[in-house]
């Protein structure tokens, strides 16, 4: 059933006791009246003595519900005046739209400031049905990361609107973690690297790609940029081929003072643990031994110079890179 607006009387005209006859412009004030939509609007007239009343509706009383909009008249008798008419139309206000929101973004744990709407005698609630609401802009809590939602109406004329509904979504920094260096395998076109997607978040790749993958198809050094209102974050990963390896030796070296090549040892490009360096000459006699990457063999046997020619090295390391132990088998020669 439509709610009952209050009962207004609208009626203003002279005593007749007083030897006035109202006028058709006295009996309804206002040609139009604008009600609230979704109610029934009761119109009532004072009910004098010797006063009768003829509705257009076909009721006699001096009080009718109407529920519709439309025209309507009401015709005054009494034995003193003559009949009087008076039209006036009755418009139910369905028009009153919700006030115009935008949905908020926030960061988490930063200040917040009061919600904004756009209309006129604002009314907020924190639910579709609350029966209670506040015209005072509520200030969303950034404690905790997710959603909230607000609604708030707008009145005018008196008609409260529909209640829009307010999206307010707290967010976080971006943060990931592109994982530890990274080995292609052979026979493939690359491996993709790759973070789980944020929403609200832009992002940026060393060359220029702004997809939140890549596809590394040679090793290298390959970096993540991502960036929201609440800041920006980034990660660095390193691929290497299948056949990479952390520790590489020359194939020669020339023992002779002159600040060239006068060690044998490995080149190493990163981080090297275990390691155990050994070097043989050609009857199987071990020559040097090292633990230390940074140490070489000066080409010396017992402080004397060994002699010129081919010597085999075994070399056993963890591999930064592949993450595995890996045994080098090779020959150098030695030059002066």
């Amino acid at each position: 059933m439509k709610p009952f607006v209050t009962v207004l009387a609208l009626v203003l005209y002279a005593a007749v006791s007083k030897g006035q006859c109202p006028t058709a412009s006295a009996i309804i004030q206002k040609d139009t009246l604008i009600i609230c939509a979704d109610t029934t609007y009761t119109l009532t007239l004072p009910g004098g003595p010797g006063n009768s009343y003829t509705w257009s509706t076909g009721e006699t009383t001096n009080s009718i519900n109407i529920d519709q909009s439309g025209k309507y008249w009401v015709t005054l008798e009494n034995a003193v005046c003559p009949p009087v008419t008076d039209t006036f139309t009755l418009l139910f206000n369905s028009l009153i739209l919700e006030p115009a929101v935008k949905d908020t973004l926030l960061c988490l744990n930063q200040p917040a400031t009061s919600l904004v709407a756009w209309g006129k005698n604002l009314m907020w609630y924190d639910s579709p049905t609350a029966i209670a609401g506040s015209p005072v802009p509520p200030v969303p809590s950034t404690a905790d990361t997710g959603m909230t939602w607000y609604y708030v109406s707008q009145t005018i004329l008196g008609c409260e609107s529909p209640r829009a509904k307010l999206t307010v979504e707290v967010i976080e920094k971006p943060a990931f973690d592109l994982g530890e260096n990274i080995v292609i395998p052979c026979g493939i076109k690359g491996v993709v690297l790759q973070t789980v997607e944020q929403k609200y978040t832009s992002y940026a790749w060393q060359n220029g790609s702004t997809a939140p993958e890549f596809l590394a198809t040679e090793a290298g050094s390959y970096t993540l940029k991502a960036s929201n209102i609440c800041g920006s974050f980034a990660d660095t990963v390193q691929t290497v081929l299948c056949n990479t390896h952390c520790v590489n030796f020359p194939n020669a070296f020339t023992p002779n003072n002159d600040g060239l090549n006068d060690t044998f040892k490995p080149g190493a490009f990163c981080p090297v643990t275990t390691y155990s360096f050994m070097v043989y000459d050609r009857f199987g006699k071990k020559v040097f031994e090292s633990k230390n990457p940074s140490q070489g063999w000066d080409g010396k046997i017992n402080g004397k110079k060994a002699d010129m020619g081919t010597y085999v090295y075994y070399c056993i390391y963890d591999d930064f890179m592949l993450k595995r132990e890996l045994l080098l088998k090779g020959t150098v020669t030695l030059l002066r």
